[in-house]
């Protein structure tokens, strides 16, 4: 006598429903940033309003150069070796980064709130 739901039917099904539970959850919302935190070896060097454009410049053993503009931020330049904080591209929703790990750099989008649970330094 055959079952008609297998157990390999109900661990497909709840495979299933966990990936559209997690495709629903990443598509929510995200509360846009306020504001941008620029640092340097964990040390805050500045923070900008988004709703401002401007450029801001950090130096050390490199030098990464941000743009701010239309409530987004991003590196324009940068001469550190792999040049991975530029592909990063734009950021501008709370609990974004984008890190600059040869120069000891990050810039993190604040807000009212994070989509993260917490942020590590």
């Amino acid at each position: 006598m055959n079952k008609l739901v297998k157990k390999s039917d109900i661990i497909f099904t709840v495979i299933i429903a966990a990936a559209i539970l997690l495709v629903w959850l990443f598509s929510l919302p995200r509360e846009a940033g306020t504001q941008v935190v620029f640092r340097k070896d964990g040390e805050v060097m500045a923070t900008l309003p988004l709703s401002k454009d401007t450029i801001y410049g950090i130096s050390g053993a490199y030098r990464n150069i941000f743009e701010i503009k239309d409530g987004t931020v991003r590196i324009v330049q940068t001469d550190c070796p792999n040049h991975q904080c530029e592909k990063t591209g734009g950021i501008s929703h709370a609990g974004q980064s984008i890190v600059c790990a040869p120069n000891g750099v990050s810039a993190t989008i604040t807000g009212r709130e994070a989509d993260v649970d917490g942020i590590t330094q």
